[in-house]
């Protein structure tokens, strides 16, 4: 067993919760049951009304509980928690997730084994069944679109490697990096803060490396209703444009514009169905509003890139639309 040095841990686990007080017990004791112990854990309660203050008070007196007087989202939950991490790296975790056993003790190793590395992604699989990935690494491809491997076999993911971003449901920064990078972009509130906070450390000449043993079961956007409900459509739509605006290239961006708009059709095809189409106009509208202050972001973030726009489009993969279509037929050649 891996003891704790309990003034200063090897990781500081940091959970967000907002209203999860039915995720809490699961998602808690699956730390604490770990062979690992090199860590503590915070937990930032963001103005909860259902008690989920006071059941982790009683429940686990171990953690140390911060409490927001106001739901400052997935971005400024965390940046506050950062206030009271002491970890040499930190452990974002979402409160609808349960470590399976043995993943603290793989972070830890790799922490150890690759020192070149300060940013990790762990392997989080679907809840209700864990022989699918929720999400294995965050791949970009050049028609702009974002891909975590959702729905295909865990048994493909065997293997580290190198990943372009980290999905914040499950992810380790060293915290030295966090405080250059200054957390996560509270403006962006909740989703799409993760991968900024990927690319901005991208900017800056960070890897990261995917670790297959460190799995993680993820109920997948329970804590928002689900990427569909109201909080998913509206955050989703209003915040990628900005995020592309901050991180993305000119070149970049004009190569990616074919598959933005058809992303973005292809959106507004799924709210028409499943509705949301207020929700979708609302973020749209606001994606708009942000774009002045994603100007001028991106010339501070470009502006001090350690990659040209080679090196930043040599994270992407191409044959984004051949992959997808492998994937509804169920060929899996080529992936990861």
């Amino acid at each position: 067993m891996i003891t704790a040095n309990p003034d200063r841990p090897l990781l500081s686990i940091l959970v967000v919760n907002y209203n999860g007080s039915a995720h809490l017990e699961e998602c808690l004791s699956s730390l604490f049951t770990q062979d690992c112990r090199d860590f503590e854990v915070v937990l930032v309660d963001n103005a909860s009304v259902d008690g989920s203050a006071d059941f982790v008070r009683r429940r686990f007196p171990e953690v140390r509980l911060v409490e927001a007087e106001s739901n400052l989202g997935f971005a400024g939950g965390n940046n506050l928690g950062l206030r009271y991490c002491r970890g040499d790296f930190v452990f974002f975790l979402n409160n609808d997730t349960r470590l399976e056993p043995g993943a603290l003790a793989g972070i830890a190793e790799a922490i150890r084994a690759f020192p070149e590395y300060r940013i990790f992604a762990c392997l989080m699989l679907k809840y209700r069944d864990p022989s699918l990935v929720d999400n294995a690494g965050e791949t970009l491809y050049l028609s702009g679109h974002l891909l975590g491997f959702a729905g295909y076999p865990a048994r493909l993911f065997r293997e580290r490697r190198e990943v372009a971003a980290a999905c914040g449901g499950a992810a380790v920064y060293a915290r030295p990096l966090l405080e250059t990078l200054g957390g996560f972009e509270e403006k962006f509130f909740l989703l799409f803060e993760d991968l900024d906070l990927a690319l901005r450390s991208r900017h800056l000449g960070e890897r990261v490396l995917f670790l297959p043993e460190a799995r993680v079961l993820h109920k997948g956007s329970a804590s928002i209703g689900g990427a569909g409900g109201r909080l998913g459509v509206y955050y989703g739509t209003r915040n990628y444009f900005p995020m592309l605006l901050r991180n993305f290239p000119a070149v970049t961006l004009i190569k990616c514009s074919p598959g933005i708009a058809y992303g973005l059709c292809a959106r507004l095809a799924q709210v028409l169905r499943h509705g949301g189409l207020r929700h979708f106009a609302r973020g749209l509208r606001d994606a708009w509003r942000l774009t002045p202050w994603a100007w001028r972001a991106r010339r501070r973030i470009l502006g001090n890139s350690r990659l040209d726009r080679r090196a930043f489009e040599s994270l992407f993969r191409p044959a984004w639309l051949r992959e997808r279509i492998a994937f509804k037929k169920g060929d899996f050649r080529g992936i990861p």
